[in-house]
C-alpha cells in the first residue's frame, strides 16, 4: 500500500472493493503524522468476520477502530449491493455507521463482480467526479 498510496493528500482518490477496503482501512490507519484523503470510495466493504470466506477471518482479526478517521477525508463513499453472496449488507453498512456515513445502495449488483454482471459501477465515477 506505501507504495501505491505513499501519504494521500487532497487530490489523491482512492478505490477499493471487498478485502480491498479493509486493506485500505488498515493502512490509513498506520499513517504517522498528518495527512489527508481527497476521496475515498469503499464498494462492498467490510471490517467484520465474514460468514461466507472464515478463511479470511485470520486476515480480518477482530476488526479495526476507525474512529476519527472520516475526519481526515474530504469525500467518503461507501457503495453496497441490496444481495452480496460475500459481504453481508449489515457489515457493509456497519462500516458505513462507524465512518458517520451511510452507504449508497445498487440494486441487483451482487458483489460487483462481471460473473454478477457489473462491468462498470457508475456511482464510484460520479464519487469521483
Amino acid at each position: 500500500m506505501g507504495a501505491v498510496v505513499g501519504t494521500p493528500d487532497r487530490d489523491s482518490i482512492v478505490v477499493a472493493h471487498s478485502l480491498g477496503c479493509i486493506t485500505v482501512l488498515r493502512y490509513l490507519l498506520s499513517l504517522a503524522g498528518p495527512w489527508r484523503l481527497g476521496s475515498l470510495v469503499l464498494v462492498s466493504g467490510f471490517v467484520d468476520k465474514l460468514p461466507a470466506l472464515p478463511l479470511l477471518d485470520s486476515y480480518i482479526g477482530d476488526g479495526l477502530d476507525v474512529a476519527g478517521l472520516s475526519d481526515r477525508i474530504d469525500r467518503l463513499t461507501i457503495i453496497r449491493s441490496d444481495e452480496d453472496p460475500y459481504v453481508p449488507t449489515g457489515h457493509t453498512d456497519r462500516l458505513a455507521g462507524l465512518l458517520g456515513t451511510s452507504a449508497l445502495i445498487v440494486p441487483g449488483a451482487g458483489h460487483f463482480l462481471a460473473s454478477d454482471g457489473v462491468t462498470s459501477i457508475p456511482r464510484v465515477l460520479d464519487a469521483i467526479a
